[in-house]
C-alpha cells in the first residue's frame, strides 16, 4: 500500500469524524493492492453512518428508529438503550394513568431516580385521594364519597340504606356560643354516630349541620330503632357537657334500584322523614310546655299582642327568618288547627293546610320574596279550616331588614280571609 493510499484513507476517517453523512472514500486514486482494505472501511463507514442517523433520531426522541443494514454489528449497545427507553416510556405512561406499582430496572443509577419519583407521586396521589373525599372538620368521608358508593351500589343493583341526619339548633349554637363551639357540637354528634356503625355501615358528612349515613346490612326499620335510641342517649350525656340542648333528627329510607326511583328521589324523601320526624318531636316538645327551648328572639312584642286581638278572620305572623321560627295569633292556631303559637319552619306546615292546586303558586311567590326577586308576598289561595272546609284567604307579607347586625331580619304579615 502506497504512501497516497494511506493519505486517502485518513482522509475518508476524518470526514467519518467530522462529517460523517457526507464523508465519502476516492477509490478511484487507491492503488490496486488497496481495493480489499477500501471494500473494509468503506463498509465500516456505512455502518457508522447507520449507527450516527439513528442516534441523532433518538436524540431528538424518537426511540423507534430501525437501523437501515441488517448486519450492522455496532447496532447492539444502541439496540438495548432503545428497548430500554421504549419500557420507560411505557412505565411514564402507565403511572401519568395512574398505575403506580410500575418500576424500571435496567437503567442504572437513573432506575433509582425513577422509581423514587414514583414512590413519591404514589404517596402525594394517596394524600391527595384522602384529602378530596375527607371532611376536614370532622376527619369523616365527605359527599365526594357518598356519591361514589352509592352510585357504585346503585349500578350493581345492590340495594342498601340511607339515613339522612340534621343536627338540631347548630345555628343557635353558632349564634349564642361561638363557631368553635358550633364546631365542637358537629364532632360530637359526628362521634357518637361512629361509635354505632357496624361494619358495612359508613358516615358522610354533607356539610354544614347534614350527615349521612349508608348501611349495607340493616334496613330503615332497624336502623330507626337504633337511632331512637341512640338519640336519647347522647341527648343525656351532653347535658353533662355543654349548657346549650343537643340532638339530632333522622329519617331512613331502604334503596332499592328496581322500584323506579332515582337516587336523588331517594335522599329527597330520606330528607322529608327527618323534618316530619323533627317536627313530630318539636310539637310534642311544645304541648308538654317545652316551648322556652325554642329560640323566641325577634317574635316577642306587644303590638303582635294588639294586633292579634283586633279583629275577626285576620291573622296576623311574623318570622324570625335567621332562626326559621315564627308566631301565629293564638286566633290562627285555633281556626287553622296549628299546632302551636311559635312553630319552627312554619312554612311547611302551613303548605299542609293549602289546597293541594294552589301550592305551586304559593311556593313560587315564598321563594320570589326571601330571594329577593319580590318586594313583597301579596298571593290569594285557599286554605283548610280546622273543620276541613277550604276558605279563599289573601296573605300579605313584607320583609323587614334589620337595622344593625345584631337585628335579625322579619317576614311579616296578615292573613285575611275574604269569602
Amino acid at each position: 500500500m502506497t504512501d497516497k493510499d494511506q493519505e486517502l484513507f485518513l482522509d475518508y476517517i476524518k470526514q467519518l469524524l467530522y462529517d460523517t453523512n457526507e464523508a465519502k472514500l476516492r477509490r478511484d486514486e487507491l492503488s490496486d493492492d488497496a481495493i480489499d482494505l477500501a471494500d473494509g472501511i468503506e463498509y465500516l463507514g456505512e455502518l457508522i453512518k447507520d449507527e450516527k442517523n439513528v442516534l441523532s433520531k433518538m436524540a431528538q426522541g424518537e426511540v423507534d428508529e430501525k437501523f437501515s443494514m441488517s448486519h450492522n454489528y455496532l447496532a447492539a449497545p444502541v439496540k438495548s438503550i432503545q428497548s430500554n427507553l421504549k419500557h420507560l416510556s411505557w412505565v411514564a405512561q402507565r403511572v401519568a394513568a395512574g398505575d403506580f406499582k410500575q418500576r424500571v430496572s435496567s437503567l442504572g443509577s437513573f432506575s433509582d431516580s425513577f422509581n423514587e419519583m414514583i414512590n413519591q407521586l404514589s404517596h402525594h396521589r394517596d394524600e391527595l385521594e384522602h384529602i378530596s373525599n375527607t371532611d376536614v372538620l370532622t376527619g369523616i368521608a365527605n359527599r365526594r364519597t357518598f356519591n361514589q358508593m352509592i352510585e357504585k351500589l346503585w349500578d350493581d343493583a345492590i340495594p342498601c340504606t340511607i339515613v339522612f341526619i340534621d343536627i338540631d339548633g347548630l345555628k343557635y349554637v353558632n349564634d349564642n356560643y361561638g363557631h368553635s363551639e358550633g364546631e365542637h357540637y358537629i364532632k360530637e354528634v359526628c362521634q357518637t354516630l361512629k361509635t354505632s356503625l357496624k361494619e358495612n355501615e359508613f358516615i358522610f358528612r354533607l356539610g354544614g349541620d347534614e350527615l349521612l349515613i349508608l348501611s349495607k346490612v340493616d334496613q330503615a326499620q332497624v336502623c330507626e330503632e337504633r337511632l331512637l335510641k341512640q338519640h336519647i342517649q347522647f341527648n343525656e350525656e351532653m347535658k353533662k357537657k355543654v349548657p346549650y340542648p343537643c340532638d339530632f333528627s333522622f329519617g331512613c329510607v331502604d334503596v332499592v334500584k328496581n322500584e323506579g326511583k332515582t337516587i336523588s328521589e331517594y335522599l329527597s324523601l330520606a330528607d322529608k322523614k327527618m323534618y316530619h320526624y323533627k317536627m313530630k318531636r318539636y310539637l310534642n316538645q311544645s304541648r308538654l310546655g317545652y316551648s322556652n327551648r325554642i329560640d323566641k328572639s325577634g317574635l316577642d312584642s306587644r303590638i303582635f299582642d294588639a294586633i292579634s286581638q283586633t279583629s275577626i278572620n285576620r291573622y296576623a305572623f311574623v318570622c324570625n327568618m335567621e332562626t326559621n321560627v315564627s308566631r301565629w295569633t293564638v286566633q290562627a292556631v285555633n281556626d287553622f288547627d296549628l299546632p302551636y303559637e311559635y312553630m319552627y319552619d312554619a312554612g311547611k306546615i302551613w303548605e299542609n293546610r293549602i289546597h293541594p292546586d294552589d301550592c305551586k303558586d304559593y311556593e313560587e311567590d315564598i321563594e320570589a320574596v326571601f330571594s329577593g326577586k319580590k318586594e313583597c308576598h301579596d298571593l290569594t289561595y285557599r286554605t283548610r279550616l280546622k273543620n276541613g272546609k277550604y276558605v279563599k284567604c289573601r296573605c300579605e307579607g313584607y320583609v323587614l331588614r334589620g337595622r344593625t347586625a345584631q337585628e335579625p331580619n322579619l317576614f311579616a304579615g296578615i292573613l285575611t280571609i275574604v269569602d
